[in-house]
């Protein structure tokens, strides 16, 4: 039983030790040349209908002062 345990967490370990070091790393300069991200402020409706005519996703910033 033991040795089963053991195993295990080794293998767990190794899983762990291959995942963190295998992932690649992005360049820092690899958004230098992407256009901005066009906001638009206080205007839910036609956020809303730019992002349905494109067909992309809409993201909502909100914040509360406190």
């Amino acid at each position: 039983m033991r040795t089963h345990v053991a195993s295990l967490f080794v293998v767990g370990l190794l899983a762990c030790t291959a995942s963190r070091t295998s992932a690649p790393e992005a360049p820092a300069a690899a958004h230098e040349g992407a256009p901005p991200l066009p906001f638009i402020a206080d205007d839910y409706d036609r956020a809303l209908a730019e992002a349905k005519a494109k067909g992309v996703p809409l993201f909502v910033d909100t914040w509360a002062p406190w």
